[in-house]
């Protein structure tokens, strides 16, 4: 069996279109050989973008003492979030950015796996 050698390759991203490059180191430290799958994503917007199956939005408002609240996402309506969805010792306030799968509850869709990203008090100093 004749083995290729890895070499770069130029790549053009899936979400965002720029070229990227697709190293032989990177190849050879995912296991990738001349017939793998190849990136379909820039480094970028694989850093911004959620990992598969999840979402982003942020915190519209959560009233901690009855443990809900709501979430705003992208081009979709609000989402329930419970407190049982966050980790424990974990708070939600307004404006946290946070990442999550949706679940179909017996009322409708809900947030659960919430993992806060960037607190609002951080955005904030951030700007």
């Amino acid at each position: 069996m004749r083995h290729e050698r890895l070499r770069d390759r130029i790549l053009y991203c899936d979400t965002c279109g720029i070229s990227f490059l697709w190293s032989a180191e990177e190849q050879r430290a995912a296991g990738a050989g001349p017939a793998s799958p190849r990136p379909q994503r820039c480094a970028a917007c694989r850093r911004l973008a959620p990992a598969p199956g999840r979402e982003r939005g942020l915190v519209k408002w959560f009233h901690r003492r009855k443990s809900y609240g709501f979430l705003v996402r992208t081009g979709s309506p609000d989402l329930f979030v419970h407190g049982s969805a966050l980790p424990s010792g974990v708070r939600l306030y307004p404006g946290d950015l946070v990442e999550f799968h949706v679940e179909t509850g017996e009322r409708g869709p809900l947030a659960a796996g919430v993992t806060v990203l960037l607190p609002a008090a951080e955005a904030d100093q951030a700007d």
